[in-house]
């Protein structure tokens, strides 16, 4: 007998239903856990390159070199200056010891040089340098603008670029001898200027030449001498800070008030009660010297003149009469100097219409005169030393 089974599907059909929703959700829950890991997790920070704020810096429009290697770049103020290290090379100098220094990064803007050398010049000074540096040598032997050359000389000095410093100076020296040149237009503050770049650069000839050319200016063409003093103090150039102390006297004196015409300083508000007590010793010293000057005049020297007693005799009788005059007592009471200019200027009127003097001692007289104001003017600092 045969037995027949009959299959139904049913069941295995829920069975295979039943696996495949598991299946879907243990897939569906990996794919949630996996979403919420990925929401979760912290991005990654993207670089951004550090850069200063809009405005703070700036390149150079001329010494801003765009050349990736060999090169070193230099914060002046707020510019910087990318140039060519082999330039800063080319002799020994004080850039040798800042290129000892870490090397320098590139950032990642390559606009802008995340670590630059900085330096305490002041931009016009250090693009004027680099114009030296890069110039060719028809162009450095031309060159006529003292306030270049000053900044040249300046910064060759302070970063030992002994070739340009040479150069430099040479060549203000040259400029400064010509009549027409920047020495006898130039303000007291580019003449101060000059004084102490030939003091920084031992140039003496050039320092004799701005110190003469100060003296006269500030004695005889009343030319202010606050910056010039500044340099003679730093530098102790005795002579010419005399001079200048001497020029602020004068100009301090108010009018003369009665028939002596001996006038007291009239002191800024701010100068200091020592300066004040100085510049009254100093007032106190110059007069007495001109009451000894006018009292005795000068030594005349004249070998071989037939008639020398008779000549010293005139010279001293002109000598009290020109001391005298309103001419040589209109000018401050302790204007020394000015008095003796009115004084020379008297005497040479005087002694051409006498015929009391011969033309030997004449001439003897005026260079007694001349010698007897440099010994003044080389001695004023003196007369500042004292206090009472």
């Amino acid at each position: 007998m045969v037995h027949l089974y009959l299959f139904n599907p049913a069941r295995k059909i829920r069975l295979l239903t039943t696996l495949l929703y598991r299946g879907s959700k243990r897939i569906l829950a990996s794919a949630d856990s996996t979403s919420v890991l990925t929401a979760t997790k912290p991005k990654k920070p993207s670089v951004v390159p550090s850069k200063p704020p809009s405005g703070e810096l700036t390149q150079d429009v001329d010494y801003y070199k765009e050349s990736e290697s060999g090169s070193c770049v230099f914060q002046v103020e707020s510019t910087l200056f990318k140039i060519h290290r082999v330039l800063l090379a080319r002799e020994p100098s004080a850039f040798g010891d800042m290129f000892s220094l870490p090397q320098q990064r590139k950032d990642l803007d390559s606009t802008w040089d995340g670590t630059p050398v900085k330096l305490t010049d002041t931009v016009v000074q250090f693009r004027d340098f680099l114009w030296a540096l890069y110039a060719p040598p028809n162009e450095l032997y031309l060159e006529c603008q003292i306030d270049r050359l000053l900044n040249v000389a300046e910064l060759t000095n302070k970063y030992c670029f002994s070739s340009f410093e040479s150069w430099v100076i040479e060549r203000i020296y040259v400029l400064a001898q010509e009549p027409t040149g920047p020495l006898r237009s130039a303000s007291p503050e580019v003449c101060a200027r000059m004084l102490n770049v030939a003091i920084l650069c031992n140039h003496n000839q050039l320092q004799d030449l701005i110190t003469q050319h100060l003296i006269s200016r500030i004695l005889w063409y009343y030319t202010l001498p606050d910056s010039v003093i500044e340099i003679a103090e730093a530098h102790g150039l005795r002579t010419l800070q005399g001079v200048g102390y001497y020029r602020q006297l004068i100009n301090m004196e108010s009018p003369a008030t009665d028939d002596r015409r001996i006038v007291q300083p009239r002191f800024p508000s701010n100068m200091n009660t020592e300066k004040r007590m100085r510049f009254l010793s100093a007032n106190h010293s110059l007069l007495t010297l001109w009451e000894q000057l006018r009292a005795t005049p000068p030594n005349i020297r004249a070998d071989g003149c037939l008639s020398h007693g008779e000549c010293i005799a005139t010279w001293t009788h002109m000598w009290h009469e020109a001391g005298a005059a309103n001419e040589s007592l209109r000018c401050g009471s302790a204007d020394v100097l000015g008095r003796l200019k009115s004084v020379m200027i008297g005497l040479r009127k005087s002694m051409a219409d006498t015929p009391c003097m011969t033309l030997q001692c004449k001439m003897a007289a005026l260079e007694a005169i001349t010698e007897a104001r440099d010994v003044i003017i080389d001695g004023l600092m003196d007369h500042f030393m004292d206090t009472f």
